[in-house]
């Protein structure tokens, strides 16, 4: 790839049309001072895209177009074009040369072209990527900018070296891919929550849906139930009806047929001769027409070619304005191009301000709710110390009257034992003989019972007997009475043994119910202390965790309002460039509209024109139309005539007989007629019940009608019976159920499949930034240590000695760390660049420029004065440098020093013929000149490079598992590259994606 030409139009100085043509090897630009030189340097960065104006030594974007001089008015346009040669196929492009132009308006209307093909600055910007070529590569070098990467930063200088290891593209997708990592990890969680709701749904829906399916299989057979029994009816209606139609039509044929009969005699008989008078003067009406209708012809064709020539006219002006609105319109088209792209990225950026919002709201009510509680926790930890305090008081006093009652159980106990006289051995002694005698009657009582029913079983043989038997009974009652007394004595004696006492202290009211109720109360009361101590414990632990929530809450706040502020000002850019494009749509528009009433009003007056032509037309062929009526109406009229005088014959004989048939068959058809309508009815109610019953049209189901062939009555009984089975399902169903399970379902397999997706992307998106991160450290790693040896040996070769050291800043961080350059020119110590000369500064600048071609030379150069701080020793030194890669780059060099200029193979020189106009002429190098150079070029073939150790103490990335070939294609072409298009650059990441949206931001506000 190298530079064929360089056609400049109103740019800057360049006020004609100059076209520049570039030769291989180097070609040297000279000219005086303010003649334009660097004018050249400016268009090709301008044409590569640069969009910062100070970048171009002007103001405002609208200054580099020409601003006119004393003689010359100033231009409205600046267009510069760019010719390169794509042969090597470095550029992505299949053309072998490729043409790059930038056209810019004096309203702020910017245009890029690839190959006569419009598209956006960044499409230029990434064409040229990882080439060395563009805004922010090696192949510009000014005086300026040699001093920039002198003085930068040692993080600020990465960029040389990034685009010689061919990493720039590449660390733009890994930037890229970890703000989407970013985002898949918040969509996952968002899907998690998504998920466990519908899965709620889901379970309590698939019961509802299963009882609801089965509910509706019952409705349906008994509508199909009852449907069969409609049809049944209708069917039997319908046949009968038929059958009776088919007769009626029979006696209406046949009554027809002698109405008709009875008819052709009358009309025979009843002949009008004043029918051929009236047809006459109908004759010599026509012939009266036909002459007025010729006159009204000639007069409509000749207003017909009037208004023919009339439409000719508008259309030839209604095409000039549609050519006009077609020009306009694809200005418009473009503008409005550019104002999509900047709408769908501030729609984008406007979508995630809006969830960034949320978010923030969310972790605002979070905290407050987490605050809330907390409160609520140690109001409520509060309220339940009280009630412990209270509940320990109450304990106490409980505590001293148990102490009181038991003092007084025992003092009391004492007392009533002392006043009683208790002993315990006479209690027990009449307890023995209580027990004694009640032994005794039980024994005696089942003997008299056992005697007394054998007797009564076997009955009194005697009298004797009997009286034996009754006398025995009066000893056994005379006995048991004694008995009976004995037991009461033994009672009462064990009575006054026993202490009376003691059913008074186990009284409901009595002292040991009251002691037991204290000690239950007591009991109760530690319990509730016991469980109001523990409530306390929880509501402290969740205070605890809840004030951690918070802080969390807290620093994720932070950010997220970091990350608005942020978003904002990128909204109000875009804003802003979206406004400016609009008044220039806006402007366009008037100028449509103001176009498109011109066209309306002459296609109104093309279609008023068209109409009338139409009408003319339309007239005519009514005018040929009537004429030919007309012509055809005398003939008709001169036929009928003559029919009529010769149409009178005799006719009168069986009327009569025909017109008895025609009462008898007029009574059948007046029978059936009643039938049929009777029928009508039927059927019509069996229709209308059915409608009204389901809001169906019964007759859907008629052809289904004749296919039913179960009888009636067991129809009845399956209708009874599915009745039944409905009944048993009860009365709450959720009619709606199957639908909403198949709806949840439905999107519980989406969001599942969606959660899987998600997961799986960010796994690959995680593989992804790994294999880049690892591929690029390992690219920029081999090209930094190829770059840190040519440097050396390119400073030793320049200075003639010394030694020249590129250091890492931070070896552990290979993707970002600085680059310390250190010199030491021969005769000194190795010091920082900054302690040099401005000689020395600008040698150093070159020898890491030439030791960065050696790595990844760039297919041309601009080299703008560079040499203007050397002296004639180090001037012959670059121009050996800058020779011996002549053959792989090609250079152009502006300058002022005649050694430089000796070393060119091409000159080109830039004048001002005319005050303010820049002018190129083209010289080639004669043999004499050729001579002093080689004279000048005097290499020195002795040098012998040294070895540079590699760069230690580097910590590269951890490489992951290589993945599948499969999985690899889906990874980096979709997850990276195919998000760059979607991703908006948000990041402050100082990588050229993002380099390169704040120079299209500038540019929008340039415009």
């Amino acid at each position: 790839m190298f530079l064929k030409s360089l056609d400049i139009f109103g740019f800057k100085s360049f006020a004609d049309r100059t076209h520049i043509d570039f030769s291989s090897g180097i070609t040297a630009l000279l000219g005086p001072n303010g003649c334009g030189k660097s004018n050249v340097v400016d268009a090709m960065k301008w044409v590569l895209a640069e969009s910062k104006s100070k970048n171009l030594r002007a103001d405002k974007m609208e200054d580099v177009i020409f601003a006119g001089t004393a003689n010359r008015p100033a231009l409205n346009v600046a267009e510069v074009a760019l010719t390169i040669s794509n042969e090597n196929s470095l550029l992505p492009l299949e053309d072998t040369e490729i043409e790059i132009k930038r056209r810019l308006y004096r309203s702020g209307e910017a245009q890029y072209f690839i190959n006569g093909r419009q598209v956006g600055p960044s499409e230029i910007r990434k064409l040229f990527m990882d080439t060395g070529v563009g805004k922010a590569a090696y192949s510009v070098m000014e005086q300026g900018k040699i001093d920039q990467i002198l003085s930068s930063k040692p993080e600020d200088r990465r960029y040389l070296f990034e685009e010689a290891a061919g990493i720039s593209r590449s660390k733009a997708e890994c930037a890229d891919a970890e703000r989407e990592l970013e985002k898949t990890k918040q969509n996952l969680q968002q899907i998690e929550i998504s998920l466990a709701e519908i899965k709620r749904s889901y379970d309590t829906l698939k019961i509802q849906s299963e009882k609801t399916t089965k509910f509706r299989k019952i409705k349906e057979e008994i509508f199909n139930i009852q449907l069969d029994i409609q049809l049944l009816k209708l069917k039997n209606f319908i046949e009968t009806k038929s059958r009776n139609e088919t007769s009626i039509v029979e006696v209406e044929e046949k009554r027809n047929k002698v109405r008709k009969e009875i008819e052709d005699i009358q009309n025979s008989l009843t002949e009008n001769t004043d029918f051929v008078k009236d047809l006459q003067e109908q004759v010599y009406a026509c012939q009266n027409e036909l002459t007025k209708i010729m006159g009204e012809k000639n007069g409509k064709l000749e207003l017909q070619k009037q208004q023919s020539t009339r439409l000719a006219e508008i259309k030839d002006k209604i095409n000039q304005l549609e050519i006009k609105k077609t020009n306009i319109q694809n200005r418009i088209d473009n503008l409005n191009e550019e104002v999509g792209d900047a709408q769908s990225n501030l729609h984008e950026k406007k979508k995630y301000l809006e969830d960034t919002k949320k978010n923030i709201e969310s972790f605002q009510q979070n905290i407050e709710a987490a605050g809330s509680q907390i409160t609520e926790n140690d109001e409520r930890a509060a309220e339940k110390r009280k009630q412990i305090e209270d509940l320990e008081s109450q304990r106490v006093q409980l505590q001293k009257e148990l102490t009181a009652i038991t003092e007084d159980i025992v003092t009391k106990l004492d007392a009533k034992l002392k006043d009683a006289g208790y002993s315990e051995g006479a209690m027990n002694q009449a307890k023995a003989k209580l027990e004694e005698i009640v032994g005794r009657l039980r024994i005696f009582t089942e003997g008299r019972k056992n005697v007394f029913g054998d007797a009564s079983k076997t009955g009194c043989r005697s009298a004797e007997e009997g009286t034996k038997l009754l006398n025995e009974a009066t000893a056994a009652f005379e006995e048991t009475h004694n008995m009976i007394l004995s037991l009461e004595e033994s009672l009462k004696s064990y009575i006054d043994a026993s202490p009376a006492f003691i059913s008074e202290f186990l009284a409901p009211e009595g002292i040991i119910t009251k002691k037991r109720e204290i000690d239950s109360k007591i009991s109760d009361n530690i319990k509730l202390v016991n469980d109001l101590n523990q409530m306390i414990k929880d509501l402290n632990a969740s205070n605890v965790t809840l004030s951690m929530k918070i802080n969390e809450y807290k620093d994720t706040l932070s950010k997220l309002k970091q990350n608005e502020v942020a978003i904002a000002e990128q909204l109000k850019s875009n804003e802003e460039k979206i406004t400016m494009l609009q008044r220039s749509i806006s402007q366009e528009e008037v100028n449509l509209r103001t176009n498109d009433d011109e066209v309306y009003a002459e296609q109104r007056r093309y279609e008023d024109t068209e109409e009338q032509i139409a009408n003319i037309q339309e007239e005519l062929a009514e005018i040929e139309q009537r004429g030919a009526q007309i012509g055809d109406k005398q003939r008709e009229l001169y036929s009928k005539i003559d029919e009529c005088n010769n149409k009178v014959s005799g006719k009168q004989n069986d009327l009569q007989k025909k017109q008895e048939q025609q009462d008898k068959i007029q009574r059948e058809f007046e029978r059936l007629s009643i039938s049929i309508g009777s029928l009508d009815t039927e059927i019509r109610n069996v229709k209308q019940n059915f409608s009204e019953q389901y809001s169906r049209d019964l007759m859907e189901y008629e052809e289904h009608m004749y296919t039913i062939t179960t009888p009636p009555e067991k129809l009845k009984e399956e209708l009874a019976k599915a009745k039944a089975n409905l009944e048993s399902l009860g009365h709450n169903i959720n009619l709606m159920a199957p639908e909403e399970f198949t709806e949840v379902k439905d999107r519980y397999e989406r969001q599942e499949a969606n959660y899987k997706d998600t997961l799986k992307s960010l796994e690959d998106l995680e593989q992804v930034a790994l294999e880049i991160k690892a591929k690029s450290s390992d690219m920029f790693l081999d090209t930094y240590n190829k770059i840190k040896k040519n440097f050396h040996n390119m400073f030793r070769r320049l200075f003639n000695g010394g030694h020249a050291e590129l250091r890492l800043e931070d070896p552990a961080n290979i993707l970002t760390t600085g680059i310390d350059i250190l010199a030491q020119p021969p005769g000194k110590k190795l010091e920082n660049i900054a302690l040099l000369s401005g000689g020395e500064k600008t040698m150093t600048a070159i020898a890491l420029l030439f030791a960065t071609y050696q790595v990844r030379p760039s297919p041309f150069c601009l080299l703008d004065e560079i040499d203007a701080a050397l002296d004639d020793k180090n001037v012959s030194s670059f121009v050996t440098a800058l020779t011996s890669f002549a053959n792989i780059s090609q250079y152009i060099v502006i300058t002022h020093n005649k050694k430089t200029v000796m070393g060119a193979g091409t000159m080109l020189g830039v004048t001002m013929e005319e005050s303010g106009i820049s002018k190129i002429i083209a010289l080639r190098l004669d043999d004499d000149i050729e001579k002093i150079r080689a004279e000048v070029i005097n290499e020195n073939d002795d040098f012998v490079e040294e070895d540079v150790e590699p760069e230690q103490g580097v910590v590269l990335p951890q490489r992951p598992e290589p993945r599948k070939k499969a999985e690899q294609t889906q990874g980096d072409e979709q997850s990276v590259t195919e998000q760059n298009t979607d991703e908006n650059n948000t990041s402050s990441d100082t990588n050229a994606e993002n380099n390169e949206a704040q120079n299209e931001q500038t540019e929008g506000n340039d415009k």
